[in-house]
């Protein structure tokens, strides 16, 4: 394949990409929220020109940041946001995407360049482009598992604190500052706003949507009506705490029990690959036909029912407790 049959491609990939790039750099600005509350700072504080770099990430609590304006409110970008605010609070969407795309944009350029036909290279781009937003949603999952982990240790030091007489607001605190990451930065965001003036209340529930965690939000569902009915908080948050460890070990055993079937799968979609590759380096021409011709379809669809009996068995071994 000559250069001269590469350009155009090259320069219409080109034009898109910094078409749809500076389309989301336009509309990536700083959000209404983040103006208001900077101005709020500002205001409040004659003395001082700039916020402190500790209520600096409260800037961006919920706002959707980086993208359109017109995709901003749709179900796919805010559950999006919502992993983002989880994984890595200081990025935007329209840093993902971007990233999203030049990945995309490289792989389609090189695997056309390297002789690949069209639809070759767009499923490679295809793939290159999910893998923003795979590992995005594995560092989401880590945290979340890591924070369910986290979370009766925290209510039962949160007990102790509220046994001992101090506040609330005081065991926000005393959390943010003993725990373990990530669940101490949480409680650390959630005190900060409430220290800003947000009313506790609100702060917990924008904590909650954070975490997205069904436990937590048991704890902040309870939290809220005590606050409203009263009652022993500290033996609330005791029973929470228990009813949360019988839950968390109820999961470790269906994922024993799991176990099995689970790498079964995971076997049986990578034996046929790696027999391939072995045949295909003692003897070549024996793979021959699955590589040209009729066989690629064959190949096609091989791959295709292999990825169909992965999700079928990964839907099997998925038990929600």
């Amino acid at each position: 394949m000559d250069i001269e049959s590469l350009i155009l491609p090259g320069l219409i990939a080109m034009a898109v990409g910094l078409a749809i790039w500076g389309a989301f750099s336009l509309a990536g600005g700083q959000n209404r929220e983040k103006k208001r509350l900077s101005q709020r700072l500002g205001n409040e504080s004659s003395t001082e020109q700039q916020i402190t770099d500790q209520f600096k990430p409260l800037l961006r609590v919920t706002a959707v940041s980086g993208v359109p304006q017109f995709l901003a409110n749709k179900s796919f970008i805010q559950s999006l946001n919502r992993k983002l605010l989880q994984a890595s609070p200081g990025s935007s969407l329209g840093k993902l995407f971007s990233l999203a795309f030049i990945l995309a944009f490289v792989t389609f350029f090189v695997a056309f360049a390297v002789g690949g036909s069209l639809a070759v290279s767009a499923v490679g781009a295809a793939i290159a482009g999910y893998l923003p937003f795979f590992h995005l949603n594995g560092k989401c999952n880590k945290r979340q598992r890591q924070m369910a982990d986290q979370l009766p240790e925290a209510l039962d030091f949160l007990s102790r604190v509220l046994r001992a007489g101090h506040s609330f607001s005081t065991g926000l605190q005393m959390m943010a500052d003993e725990l373990p990451q990530p669940l101490a930065g949480e409680f650390r965001r959630c005190y900060d706003q409430h220290s800003l003036g947000q009313p506790l209340d609100e702060s917990l529930k924008d904590t909650a949507g954070r975490v997205d965690n069904t436990d937590f939000s048991f704890f902040v569902t309870a939290l809220l009506i005590q606050r409203q009915t009263g009652g022993d908080l500290s033996e609330v948050l005791g029973n929470i705490s228990h009813m949360i460890r019988g839950r968390i070990r109820l999961q470790n055993q269906v994922r024993a029990k799991t176990a099995e079937g689970r790498f079964t799968g995971y076997i049986l979609v990578a034996f046929p690959a790696v027999m391939f590759g072995l045949v295909y380096t003692q003897n070549p021409e024996y793979c021959h036909k699955l590589l040209t011709g009729d066989g690629r379809y064959l190949l096609g669809i091989a791959l295709g029912l292999q990825m169909a009996g992965l999700f079928t068995i990964k839907k099997i071994t998925t038990i929600k407790v």
